[in-house]
Parts: C-alpha cells; sequence; structure tokens
C-alpha cells in the first residue's frame, strides 16, 4: 500500500504539463537519490522539493540556503522570532532548523493514512506561499533572487555537459523557466563565455 503510495505522487509530479495552473501538474523532474527519498524540481518553481517517504508519513522538506548558527546572537533571536510568527499565522506548513549550521527548512508533514492528490497539491502551494513570506519577512529577496537565478545557471549547465545544442537550450529557458528570447539568448552567450573561460561575470539581465 505505501509502495503504491509512493509510486502514485512520483506519477502526479512527472505526469504534468507546463501550462498547467496548479503546481502539482507541472512536469517536475524527478530524482530517486536513496530508497524513499527523492528531490523534485521545475524551473519555474523558486526551490528544489526533498520528498521523504516516512514511517506514516511523507515529508516535504524545501531548504531556504540560509544557515543561522554563525550569526549574532541579536540577529539569530531575531530571525528565530519571524520563524515563529510566521509558524503562526500559515496553515500546513511550519519552518523549522536543520543541519550543524541550523540551517532554515520549510516543512510539510502528510499523514500516509489519508494523503491525496488534493491535499499534495496544497501542500506545494503552502511551500511556495512560505518561502515568499519567509524570504520577504527576514529581507531575503535579493539573496533569493540571487540563488535562484544560480540555479537557472547550473540546470543548464548540467544540460551542456549532457550535449543539449544551443536551440535546446533556448527551448528550455523560453519555454520551461520563462524568460524572453532576448533574455535567454543573452544569458547563454554569458554561460558560452563563462564555460570557455573568459573573465565575463553571469550576473543579472
Amino acid at each position: 500500500m505505501e509502495e503504491d503510495l509512493e509510486s502514485r505522487i512520483i506519477g502526479w509530479l512527472q505526469e504534468g504539463h507546463d501550462d498547467a495552473r496548479d503546481i502539482i501538474d507541472f512536469p517536475w523532474i524527478v530524482n530517486n537519490i536513496a530508497p524513499g527519498k527523492y528531490t523534485a524540481e521545475y524551473p519555474k518553481m523558486p526551490f528544489v522539493l526533498n520528498l521523504i517517504f516516512g514511517e506514516g508519513f511523507v515529508y516535504l522538506i524545501v531548504p531556504l540556503g540560509v544557515d543561522t548558527l554563525a550569526l549574532p546572537t541579536d540577529e539569530r533571536l531575531k530571525i528565530y522570532h519571524t520563524l515563529l510568527r510566521l509558524n503562526d499565522s500559515l496553515n500546513l506548513l511550519k519552518f523549522t532548523l536543520s543541519g550543524m549550521n541550523d540551517d532554515i527548512m520549510l516543512r510539510v508533514d502528510l499523514d500516509k493514512k489519508t494523503l491525496g492528490r488534493d491535499e499534495f497539491n496544497d501542500a506545494l502551494t503552502a511551500l511556495l506561499l512560505g518561502i515568499n513570506e519567509v524570504v520577504r519577512a527576514l529581507g531575503l529577496e535579493e539573496d533569493f533572487a540571487q540563488s535562484v537565478f544560480e540555479h537557472v545557471i547550473g540546470m543548464v549547465i548540467e544540460r551542456m555537459e549532457k550535449g543539449a545544442t544551443k536551440a535546446e537550450l533556448m527551448d528550455f529557458l523560453v519555454a520551461k523557466v520563462g524568460l524572453s528570447k532576448e533574455d535567454a539568448e543573452a544569458l547563454l552567450n554569458q554561460i558560452f563565455n563563462s564555460v570557455r573561460g573568459t573573465d565575463e561575470d553571469i550576473g543579472y539581465f
């Protein structure tokens, strides 16, 4: 039964289309990294989803990429206060600390006994809303935008290493990421120059 649920959820994520209205209906790229553990990403979503099938629960976890352990005490307490307030105001979602550096995580725990497609979609939506809320509340807009941008660049370079043509990369950036043809062309030129070893920086348009 649990194996059937795992297969159904992975199927929900993979069997989508780019013009979908619900987050669950996008064609997510899913990778099985260990038994019961997956990562899922879609270029238009500003996060990489960690999906863990545990005992009785399915855990959806999104690392924010912010470690708090090395921060000054006053700043760390301010962040923790903000996260606790957000935990109180947002439904379904909770913010946690994880790892040796107390990294900020967004997390939804879903009961396997009652989990259906609509609830799973609601959980993905909650994660997206939660990211927007915490980034705004902590004043991380610029850092987060840079992180998302670098993630897109990484996806382009990964495709280049697998032999994708320029036309295929353009299609990925325009159709999947949502860039204009002009911005996609400019980004590819910057990446190509960088890969060739020039000193040109890859930055914002």
